[in-house]
C-alpha cells in the first residue's frame, strides 16, 4: 500500500489503498485542492481482486471519498476551495482512467 507525504497532507495516516493513492495524486495536482487526509484502511466484505468503487460526499469545505477496492474501505477527505471542480475531476477520472464505477452522496 502506498505512502504519501507532502505539504497538502494532513492527519496521522500516510498510507492509502492503491485506488485511493491514484485520487489523491490527481487531486494534490489540483491548485484549489488545500489538503488531504486519508482515514483508517478497513477491511470489508467483498471478493479479492473485485470491485474498484467511489462514492463522492460534499462536506463543509470540501469533499470525502469513500474507496472501495476488493475488500478494503478507505475515507479521504479533501479540503478544496471549489468542492463541485475538484469532484467533478476525480470522477471523471476515476470513471474515465481507473476503471472505478462511481456514486454519489447527497450531505446528511
Amino acid at each position: 500500500m502506498p505512502h504519501r507525504n507532502g505539504e497538502k497532507f494532513g492527519g496521522n495516516h500516510t498510507t492509502f489503498i492503491d485506488l485511493a493513492a491514484e485520487l489523491v495524486d490527481i487531486a494534490v495536482s489540483r491548485p484549489e485542492v488545500n489538503t488531504i487526509s486519508a482515514g483508517v484502511i478497513q477491511g470489508g466484505q467483498g471478493v479479492a481482486g473485485g470491485d474498484r468503487r467511489v462514492k463522492f460526499c460534499d462536506t463543509r469545505g470540501g469533499i470525502l471519498l469513500k474507496v472501495r477496492q476488493s475488500r478494503s474501505v478507505q475515507e479521504v477527505r479533501i479540503i478544496t476551495t471549489d468542492p463541485r471542480a475538484t469532484m467533478v475531476a476525480l470522477a471523471r477520472a476515476a470513471l474515465n482512467h481507473l476503471n472505478a464505477r462511481i456514486s454519489f452522496q447527497k450531505p446528511s
